[in-house]
């Protein structure tokens, strides 16, 4: 194996690029299975709880919007976002950092392509990291190597929009127009199947691990579907 895709999501306390982060995961996945694109390393993952009392030394941002959102969640989503053992801020992006490499090195790979949910938070807030400690990102991951869950979802949605004037989508129910895609009025995620049982039990949104697990999902089905 030569390559590998990596879905990152973040779990914070505010929206920003300097937000204080309570939780990451980071999921690895396989684009090009028929059967399951996380039959990979007996699901070797990372997660990464966060101690906060770092966050606030070192000066990243509290959103009390965002504090009150969270306050209203309900038990499960709180628990999860706090499960495991918190760490320095710092050490988790050195976990994180670490993680990718030693999949780079255990499988020899020559590419990896790091997912998320947009360009403009998951990969902002990482790379915020790396600047506020003195990381260098560009070491380990290429700049070229993100990309976004997001269009590539849309982008799929949109196709079987077009087949679905035509009769062909397998995945549309009824005649989809493109414009109610575009128009944000269409709900895509209804053309997906969902993320199986065994991977969603017991969890839910806004658990990092659950939201990264998500991602790949739909974003693998997607591929498959550009690629049909």
């Amino acid at each position: 194996m030569k390559h590998l895709d990596i879905t990152i999501d973040f779990e914070t306390c505010a929206m920003t690029a300097n937000a204080a982060v309570m939780q990451v995961a980071m999921v690895p996945w396989l684009r090009d299975t028929d059967a399951d694109p996380f039959s990979f390393d007996d699901m070797d993952i990372y997660e990464g709880c966060v101690d906060l009392r770092t966050c606030v030394v070192d000066g990243f941002d509290f959103d009390p919007e965002t504090i009150k959102w969270w306050s209203e969640r309900n038990l499960k989503a709180k628990e999860a976002v706090t499960k495991g053992e918190p760490k320095a801020v710092d050490d988790v992006l050195i976990g994180m950092l670490n993680y990718i490499r030693e999949l780079k090195e255990k499988h020899a790979l020559t590419s990896i392509f790091v997912w998320c949910q947009g360009m403009d938070f998951d990969i902002a807030i990482l790379r915020n990291l790396c600047r506020k400690y003195g990381v260098k990102l560009e070491e380990n991951i290429p700049h070229t190597s993100f990309r976004d869950c997001r269009t590539v979802i849309l982008e799929a949605a949109l196709i079987e929009a077009s087949r679905s004037l035509n009769g062909k989508s397998t995945r549309a129910n009824g005649i989809i127009l493109p414009e109610q895609i575009l128009a944000g009025s269409y709900d895509v995620y209804k053309m997906f199947d969902p993320l199986p049982e065994r991977y969603s039990a017991g969890s839910e949104a806004h658990d990092a691990l659950y939201d990264a697990l998500r991602s790949s999902w739909n974003t693998w089905q997607a591929l498959k579907w550009l690629n049909a």
